[in-house]
């Protein structure tokens, strides 16, 4: 335990913050991993690249990275760490119980020094696979040196949101301003973009449709900005098209992201009656989406492990064909076969991950029976028994698990396929921390107003 208590931490406030405070560190710390996104890492050579490929689209999306900056690795480490303790956890390997406040010390301390472990392993990797191109022995153990620092960095924006400086945690704050910055990227970058004709394309649609209309009133030319609809162009030294942000896109992600919205407001209500309130009624509310952002997680990175492995032979026409499954190209209608196997492949994985998730993290009909028989709640019709309660919750949350996998690998392929800004993955991540944020803004609003709801609630 003392060799634990070595890693750096942050104290608890000497009292609850209000809002408007923890609003403000909320602020600090997005402001804080934006510095780091764009703080080049010393020792790297850094060199423009036109497009986005898969694999690096993913990454920064899942784990917030930026090539070549403080911010290489992201949240990648703590996220592994966070999934791979929580499992063993649950599945009780680790022997800890995370109701003690002592062993959730403990958990935490582990969590810590288990990503500083795995920053420790990726760094090394990406020096010695050649990533940041050729280095000297001392170049390379700067760079790791480097790495390691800014994942004790993030590690300590993580630990100030959850001990209650901010709100929410680092983690989901980092994936938020990651797909955030993809899609502001799509709309306003003054990048330029260089075709395979040495023409030149505006980046942003709302820049390029700025100079679309001028091209319009002052040529009388509407090419441009009938090319907005659809731009499909092949970049300089690149064999594959691109698809630069467009009308399409635009229309794709409004559509997809608000269908998601409201599947994610929807609710299943539970009936109760709770004992220690003289028999009162209500209903307790189980989303519809039961999980969602986990299962995309485990599904998309799963993926992306398998490019990862592959693409160094993707010569060979069989693996070429597995990475086209995997990472389709943008509205490539005429390759259906592929497309449909990538969407099943989405689905399945999301649905199995879904269903584990749901038995490893406290979410099953047992756990939640667990937790209404200790609030002394129970169906209404029915004998206040844990075992009883199991059985009626069974039904429902096993079709929710289902169901909400299901939804979340739909998602995320129609999203890739149909080319939606910030990817089907980050637009669902996006939606969840969006109404993650709000709920606990409108939670923090309420305490403040009606101090009393603090016992009640707490």
């Amino acid at each position: 335990m003392n060799f634990l208590t070595l890693i750096p931490t942050v104290s608890r406030p000497p009292r609850r913050l209000p809002l408007s405070k923890r609003l403000f560190w909320t602020a600090v710390v997005a402001i804080v991993y934006i510095m780091m996104t764009i703080t080049p890492l010393y020792g790297v050579q850094h060199t423009t690249q036109q497009g986005t490929q898969p694999l690096q689209q993913l990454l920064s999306i899942i784990f917030g990275t930026a090539y070549g900056t403080l911010a290489h690795l992201g949240i990648g480490p703590i996220v592994i760490a966070g999934i791979l303790l929580e499992v063993f956890a649950f599945s009780g390997i680790l022997n800890l119980d995370l109701n003690k406040r002592e062993d959730r010390l403990k958990f935490t301390l582990l969590l810590k020094w288990t990503a500083l472990g795995i920053a420790a392993v990726e760094a090394v990797a990406y020096v010695l696979s050649g990533q940041f191109g050729p280095v000297t022995p001392l170049g390379g153990l700067l760079i790791v040196l480097q790495l390691l620092i800014a994942t004790v960095i993030i590690i300590l924006l993580d630990d100030l949101m959850s001990k209650g400086w901010g709100i929410g945690s680092a983690i989901s704050l980092i994936i938020f301003l990651s797909v955030s910055k993809q899609i502001f990227l799509s709309l306003f970058s003054w990048d330029v973009a260089v075709d395979n004709a040495d023409q030149r394309h505006i980046v942003g649609l709302i820049p390029a449709l700025g100079a679309a209309l001028y091209d319009l009133f002052a040529h009388g030319n509407a090419a441009s900005l009938v090319g907005l609809i659809n731009r499909e162009v092949w970049l300089e030294g690149q064999q594959t098209p691109t698809y630069l942000p467009d009308f399409i896109g635009l229309i794709s992600t409004l559509l997809l992201a608000y269908i998601i919205l409201y599947l994610e407001m929807m609710k299943v209500n539970i009936p109760v009656t709770a004992g220690q309130y003289r028999g009162i009624k209500f209903t307790i509310p189980l989303r519809f989406v039961y999980v969602s952002v986990l299962p995309i997680i485990f599904t998309t990175y799963s993926l992306l492990l398998v490019g990862q492995l592959l693409s160094p032979f993707q010569q060979n026409p069989v693996i070429e064909a597995i990475l086209m499954i995997i990472f389709p190209l943008q509205r490539n209608f005429s390759d259906v076969p592929a497309l449909v196997l990538h969407y099943l492949i989405y689905v399945a994985l999301a649905t199995a991950f879904a269903w584990v998730w749901v038995q490893l993290a406290g979410l099953s009909a047992e756990d939640q029976a667990r937790q209404f028989a200790r609030s002394q709640l129970h169906v209404p019709g029915f004998r206040q028994s844990e075992k009883i309660l199991a059985k009626i919750l069974e039904r429902p949350i096993n079709a929710l698990t289902i169901i909400s996998g299901f939804i979340a690998g739909s998602f995320a392929a129609l999203g890739n396929i149909l080319g939606v800004w910030g990817g089907g993955t980050g637009l669902i991540l996006l939606v969840e921390i969006a109404l993650q944020y709000y709920a606990l803004v409108m939670r923090e609003q309420m305490l403040e107003m009606y101090p009393g709801l603090r016992q009640i609630l707490e």
